[in-house]
């Protein structure tokens, strides 16, 4: 038995930015976090003696005796890929819900050919899986992705990544890292919505809002320097000048919902916060400065507030 295990992401500065559309004519940078939120892949390569030999566990279990005839799109696609195409079992379990603007998908693409390519003794580095991963989702699944959750959940820890037309370059961020944690709250907002349609229109977008990414770029370099130089508390304002940006690049990114549960969040206490992901649902990342937690939480209790930590690992095998 194989397990893989891969961790979620919280995407801080940079978002939008992301994209080839973008990142060919200037350098993107992009500032986030893996998070101790996983989603672990179970996969048993088993000896059938009923038709159904490809067992897939999840919300909509599938018995099929043909990879092809899967309705996991991701899971039929990638094992096609890898030419595993009989008796396997594969159970997934992910430790918050996808679509909810945490890098799910990727995660989970990560994960699994992370998984496929250790059970066909494939070694990769962690800069070949994520632009394998990448590749698969933009180019075989034809997804409208960017490429920073892949780079996330590969390499995992808090990070500067750095991606332009020719290179990706991932550094490591040293800082006070506790101090940040125990002041960023996760709000969920109740809603959760696939990210492909949203992607796409602000993909036909960046040209018109192109002076707006690279404010959001400028954001990024200047979060940057102060996270260095442990200015932690800088770091509210600046998450909400980034929301207030990202909500210009489409009219649909926030909604009546979002809009009273950021607002709520702001007069409990909290000094700025961003939707996380595509935009239209999922959860808001709040800064909280020490002395005003207790009140936000009060404030926050009838919301479901996730509580993390960050984690140093990206995607990793655990064989038993």
């Amino acid at each position: 038995m194989i397990i893989s295990k891969t961790p979620l992401r919280i995407s801080l500065f940079g978002g939008g930015t992301d994209f080839p559309e973008y990142f060919k004519k200037k350098k993107s940078i992009i500032i986030g976090t893996t998070i101790n939120k996983y989603i672990h892949i179970t996969f048993n390569k088993t000896t059938r003696f009923d038709e159904n030999n490809i067992k897939i566990f999840y919300k909509n279990n599938e018995f099929v005796n043909n990879v092809k005839k899967l309705n996991h799109n991701v899971v039929k696609k990638l094992l096609i890929k890898e030419k595993i195409t009989n008796d396997l079992d594969l159970h997934i379990v992910a430790d918050l819900p996808s679509y909810s603007g945490l890098g799910t998908s990727s995660a989970f693409t990560v994960g699994l050919m992370n998984l496929l390519k250790f059970f066909r003794k494939i070694n990769l580095k962690k800069n070949q899986l994520a632009k394998e991963c990448i590749n698969f989702e933009r180019n075989i699944l034809r997804e409208s992705v960017g490429y920073q959750d892949q780079i996330h959940a590969t390499y995992g820890g808090f990070n500067r990544i750095e991606i332009d037309k020719k290179n990706i370059k991932v550094t490591p961020i040293k800082f006070n890292k506790q101090k940040l944690e125990k002041n960023l709250y996760l709000v969920f907002t109740g809603i959760t919505r696939k990210a492909d349609s949203i992607e796409k229109k602000k993909i036909r977008k960046i040209k018109s809002n192109f002076n707006h990414l690279n404010r959001i770029n400028e954001i990024s370099e200047i979060a940057y320097e102060l996270i260095k130089k442990n200015k932690i508390d800088e770091v509210g304002a600046l998450l909400g000048k980034t929301w207030e940006l990202k909500k210009k690049l489409l009219g649909d990114l926030s909604n009546s919902t979002i809009d009273k549960l950021y607002e709520k969040g702001i007069k409990a206490g909290a000094s700025g916060g961003k939707l996380l992901g595509a935009g239209a649902g999922g959860f808001i990342l709040f800064y909280v400065k020490n002395k005003y937690k207790k009140i936000f939480l009060n404030k926050m209790k009838k919301n479901i507030v996730v509580d993390f930590k960050f984690c140093n690992e990206g995607s990793k095998i655990i064989e038993i």
